[in-house]
């Protein structure tokens, strides 16, 4: 059989087998009338985990995409092609490899049309894309292109080992971690702006940097018409609209109240302002929270009109810094695109011209500061996180495949830091291609270097149990539950290994809340060949919540959960794991399998 013809079957049925435990417990769950509220399968295929991004037993990895002057990803270059920094000193590459991303659109176009896909075409580690959509910032015009541009990412941008989530800073949207892309179009289709409009009621027009840039600066007393030009210029607007002709006051007495008005409201406007900013801020850094408890490659992925940030400079930096330490990598796209739109000219007829012509120069000049500071947290984000802004475009579909697709060719670069340097402190990290040309290098900006002498151990994640126990051989039996395997030719006459996951739920520890029993369980099956290469696997959660009358019909009978592999003539190992998550019981065999 030809590698060709080999790998188009495998891609086929990686396509197949990533749905097939879902479909098959949606059979399961309705023959026995189950809703399917009370039993969650979410499967994706499995691969051992890759070292992380940090310093390890004095080694340091960094994923490096190099780019062209167009924005097209190089590929084809080798480890002599780069060299790499730490805090300016350069180091010895010591370990280099290539990574393959396809979406899985690309893998079901490549099979129909008869093309191999490349054998790295599955990252080697699960990828989670967090989409923060700012609804308290984004008003709707540009919510509604950042909608279609997201959902046309989510249809046909996601790749196989990609589990994609979506939060919003007002709290009002959340979906977890899911391949299950419906489920996240359908969120994204009910985004709407969750924000209220901030705006100065009438005369003088005041802007939200003007708010900001009055409210936070030394102000002169009352009747002494000094100050920055900003405040000196909507007095004197405000004077021209309300005091010019009033006939109950004397124009000395208007004008200070005029004063008194820019300074309350640039002050109120600016309170409100700010704690929208605040909000937003804290929802982003509860992600880059939750982010960090997941294995593998971490992305967030900003989607905002922007927001000012001043006085909020320190709570920047602190996410920033939380960020880097967690490996959590911001994106940020700027749902304004390329922005157009003209400042508000002042309506005064009747009004002095010299003074219409002052306010219409200031909004001008103050243009240009606003849409700069509006974007100035999402750059230092992305600055420094290691990762990249979309801005000043209107094709914000290309933004989202640019800032939340993996990317197709991406190079790993390993090296040992000296001794003396695993010191607890930020390195900065800088990596260069030396080959002739103008490149776009992205790579993360530093890392932490983890003090050697004094280690602290943090608590295994269930995940890192799971792969502990996948790359083991010994029996392990406390969860109530048994696995087999068996073979069988599917209706192309390709062999399949079916394997079969048996859970007793009398023995099965869980957790009541209210009326519904609670339990979690996590299945794994992998497959080695003759040589202990790995082959391939599949992983699959399984959540229950489950009404007094389902549990006691499946406890008579018990759940299974079963998972199909595409499989070639040759001798195997096939490990299969099931943890529940309540106890953290365990189940792991070691199977051989020869297939003829």
């Amino acid at each position: 059989m030809s590698r060709v013809f080999r790998t188009l079957i495998l891609a086929a049925s990686l396509i197949f087998s990533l749905s097939f435990v879902l479909v098959f417990f949606c059979i399961l769950l309705f023959a026995q009338g189950i809703s399917p509220d009370e039993v969650k399968v979410h499967s994706w295929p499995y691969r051992p985990p890759a070292p992380v991004l940090k310093v390890e037993s004095n080694t340091v990895e960094v994923g490096v995409v190099v780019r062209d002057s167009k924005g097209q990803i190089v590929p084809d270059l080798n480890q002599s092609d780069f060299k790499i920094y730490d805090d300016g000193k350069e180091q010895s590459i010591s370990a280099f490899s290539v990574e393959t991303h396809l979406t899985l659109t690309e893998i079901r176009q490549a099979a129909a049309s008869g093309k191999s896909a490349p054998a790295e075409t599955l990252p080697p580690r699960p990828r989670y894309v967090a989409l923060v959509f700012d609804d308290l910032n984004t008003k709707f015009g540009d919510m509604r292109h950042v909608q279609l541009a997201a959902e046309n990412f989510v249809k046909t941008g996601v790749g196989p080992s990609d589990k994609v989530a979506l939060f919003t800073s007002s709290g009002s949207e959340t979906i977890d971690f899911t391949p299950n892309a419906p489920e996240v179009i359908n969120a994204i289709e009910n985004l709407k702006f969750r924000g209220h409009s901030i705006a100065s009621p009438g005369c003088p027009h005041i802007m939200p940097y003007d708010a900001y840039e009055i409210a936070t600066e030394p102000l002169p007393p009352i009747g002494v018409m000094a100050g920055s030009p900003t405040y000196v210029t909507l007095v004197g607007e405000a004077v021209q609209c309300n005091c010019i002709d009033e006939t109950n006051l004397d124009i000395g007495t208007c004008s200070n109240q005029q004063e008194q008005l820019v300074q309350t409201e640039s002050k109120q406007m600016w309170s409100s302002i700010r704690q929208m900013s605040q909000d937003t801020l804290n929802s982003i850094q509860a992600v880059v929270n939750y982010l960090a408890k997941r294995p593998g490659d971490r992305v967030l992925v900003l989607a905002s009109s922007g927001f000012l940030t001043g006085t909020l400079e320190t709570e920047v930096d602190t996410m920033v810094d939380n960020a880097l330490r967690a490996g959590v990598v911001i994106n940020a796209l700027d749902a304004k695109g390329l922005y157009t739109e003209l400042p508000n000219q002042a309506e005064m007829e009747a009004q002095d011209v010299d003074m219409a012509d002052a306010v219409a120069v200031h909004e001008t000049e103050s243009l240009a500061p606003t849409l700069t500071s509006l974007t100035g947290a999402m750059v230092d984000f992305a600055v420094g996180t290691g990762g990249r802004i979309f801005r000043n475009r209107n094709d914000l579909t290309a933004g989202y495949y640019s800032l939340a697709a993996a990317p197709h060719i991406e190079y790993l670069l390993g090296f040992s830091p000296e001794e003396a340097r695993l010191n607890g402190a930020f390195h900065k990290l800088k990596v260069d291609v030396s080959v002739p040309g103008k490149f776009d290098v992205e790579a993360r900006p530093g890392y932490f270097a983890v003090k050697r002498e004094a280690p602290i151990p943090a608590a295994p994640t269930t995940q890192e149990i799971i792969d502990e126990q996948v790359k083991a051989s010994a029996d392990v039996s406390t969860a109530p539950a048994t696995a087999s395997y068996k073979l069988r030719r599917n209706a192309f006459g390709a062999q399949e290994l079916v394997v079969q996951f048996h859970v007793d739920l009398q023995k099965l520890p869980v957790v009541q809340q209210q009326d519904r029993t609670l339990g979690d369980m996590v299945f794994v099956a992998a497959l080695y060949d003759a040589k202990g290469a790995f082959v391939q696997g599949k992983e699959a959660q399984m959540s229950l919540a489950l009404k007094a009358n389902t549990l006691a019909q499946l406890s008579k009978t018990g759940i299974n959960a079963s998972m199909v592999m595409l499989v070639f003539p040759g001798a195997y190992r096939l490990r299969l794991v099931m943890r529940e998550n309540v106890k953290g019981e365990l189940l792991a065999q070691t199977d051989p399998v020869t297939v003829q």
